[in-house]
């Protein structure tokens, strides 16, 4: 699985994903009919659930925007867990505070501003949730992804969760049918993932596992358009 990626197809698919997230973010509220922020993934619920306890844990919710699964992993851990929301783009993280704040769980919740491909996670620490939901495939390469998906493994607590939503096999349909490559920070197909979730995963107990196709209708430079992809989702327990 080498990496083929070149400066400038990172620069501009990172340019493309800050350039979407930001607009959506800035038009679209938490919770709005007719777009993905309406609800939390079921994937995320489901991790949720299975983390719940009599115990308070610490959870990470990686790619965190304006708070979509921040707040119910903050209102559905035992009481007492506290929730570290990272998310590169400083303005989704200012959202987030102001909606962590209307649902009453600003107490609970850490909001970082950080670069998922240098984000380390505190050594003093474990974790007994961590979510990654259309998140560790923003980076610049399966190298890079690999890396972070190993210190989400080391940073997880005996017993504890890491929930994946993956995005791959990325294209772009325009309304006549033609067929783009998408504007990604780097090509990645769905065999890839598994591969590297077989490898930073091997011992693992897999709680849950699916792949499907998914489809989200998106807007460039006043272009219609639909995103194809493959979404891998994953929740694995790390071994007690």
């Amino acid at each position: 699985m080498p990496d083929l990626v070149t400066d400038s197809m990172f620069a501009e698919g990172r340019a493309e994903t800050l350039r979407y997230h930001e607009d959506l973010y800035a038009s679209t509220p938490l919770g709005a009919a007719n777009s993905w922020l309406l609800e939390p993934d079921q994937l995320v619920l489901k991790a949720i659930e299975l983390s719940r306890g009599a115990n308070p844990i610490l959870a990470f919710d990686l790619g965190a925007g304006v708070g979509r699964h921040t707040i119910p992993m903050a209102q559905g851990l035992a009481a007492g867990s506290k929730v570290i929301a990272v998310d590169v783009i400083p303005s989704a993280i200012a959202h987030l505070k102001t909606n962590c704040a209307a649902a009453g769980v600003s107490d609970m919740v850490t909001p970082v501003v950080g670069d998922l491909e240098k984000f380390t996670f505190d050594t003093s620490m474990v974790a007994g949730l961590i979510v990654g939901f259309s998140a560790v495939e923003h980076v610049s390469s399966i190298t890079a992804m690999r890396a972070l998906l190993c210190r989400c493994a080391a940073a997880t607590a005996p017993g504890g969760l890491v929930a994946l939503g993956i995005f791959a096999d990325r294209i772009e349909e325009l309304v006549d049918g033609t067929i783009r490559p998408a504007l990604v920070e780097f090509d990645l197909d769905s065999m890839t993932v598994h591969t590297v979730l077989d490898e930073v995963f091997p011992s693992w107990i897999i709680e849950y596992t699916h792949t499907g196709a998914e489809h989200v209708p998106e807007e460039r430079d006043g272009i219609p358009y639909q995103l194809e992809s493959t979404l891998i989702q994953f929740i694995g327990r790390k071994p007690r």
